[in-house]
C-alpha cells in the first residue's frame, strides 16, 4: 500500500513565489505544483508514497492571525488529519509567521506552539491502522536574510524585528523537541536558504534543495 505523506506548513509549502518587498502592489504567485518542494518530493518518493500538500500562506503554530481565512495551525490540524487518514508521516513545516514583530513572542514560545501541534498529531488515531497516531517529522523554518528588516507596516514598524537570531534559536529547540516528543528531525538544512528577493520565501532552487531532503529522509525512516 501507498505511504501518506502529509505536509502541513505555511506559504513555504504552499509554493509562495517571492516578491520584491518595496512593491506593495504585488499579485501574489505561486510555483506550480512540479516546481514546489512538495510536487518535487512526489516525484522524488515515486508511487510507493502519496504525497498531501497543506501550506497556507500566514499559518501559524497556535496563534489567530488578523487576516482571514483562519490562519491558526492548531485549529485547523485535527480535521485536516481526519480529512486524510489514514497517514503515515505528517511533516510540520511551520514556526515562520510566529516569528513576525506583532505577535511578540520568542523562539521557545514557538517551539512550546509548535509542541501543542504535535500533541495533537500525537493523541489522534490517524495512524496507517486508525488506531494509533502517524509519525511525525518537524522541519525548522529557513533563517530569515537581513533585507526582511526593511519590510514595514502600515504604521511603520518592523514586522520581523528580531527574526533572524529567533530563529537561529529555533533550530536546536526544534531539535530538542523532536527528542522530547519522540519525533523525526531534518536536520541538515543549513544550505537551503530563503529568496534574496524577500529574505523569506523559498525559490526554485532552495525548493528543490529541501525535496531531496526530505525524500532522503522518508526513504532512510521506512529504509526504501
Amino acid at each position: 500500500m501507498q505511504k501518506t505523506i502529509l505536509c502541513y506548513g505555511d506559504s513555504n509549502t504552499w509554493g509562495y513565489v517571492p516578491q520584491p518587498l518595496t512593491d506593495h502592489n504585488i499579485t501574489i504567485s505561486r510555483y506550480p505544483r512540479d516546481k514546489r518542494w512538495t510536487g518535487r518530493l512526489q516525484d522524488n518518493l515515486g508511487d510507493k508514497y502519496y504525497v498531501i500538500e497543506e501550506g497556507l500562506n500566514g499559518r501559524t503554530t497556535n496563534l489567530d492571525y488578523h487576516i482571514e481565512p483562519d490562519r491558526n495551525g492548531k485549529r485547523y490540524l485535527a480535521p485536516c488529519l481526519y480529512t486524510h487518514a489514514p497517514i503515515n508521516l505528517v511533516i510540520m513545516a511551520l514556526g515562520g509567521n510566529d516569528l513576525k514583530a506583532f505577535f511578540e513572542r520568542e523562539a521557545e514560545d514557538i517551539a512550546s506552539g509548535l509542541s501543542e501541534l504535535i500533541d495533537v498529531v500525537k493523541n489522534s488515531t490517524y495512524g496507517p491502522d486508525m488506531i494509533t497516531p502517524p509519525n511525525i517529522l518537524i522541519i525548522p523554518p529557513p533563517i530569515p536574510l537581513p533585507i526582511i528588516e526593511k519590510l514595514y507596516d502600515e504604521n511603520g514598524c518592523a514586522i520581523f524585528k528580531g527574526a533572524i537570531e529567533k530563529s537561529k534559536k529555533l533550530i536546536n529547540l526544534y531539535s530538542l523537541l523532536s527528542t522530547e516528543k519522540k519525533c523525526f528531525y531534518l536536520e541538515d538544512t543549513g544550505d537551503i536558504l530563503a529568496s534574496s528577493i524577500d529574505g523569506m520565501h523559498f525559490d526554485c532552487s532552495a525548493h528543490a534543495k529541501i525535496a531531496d531532503k526530505i525524500a532522503n529522509k522518508i526513504k532512510c525512516i521506512y529504509s526504501t
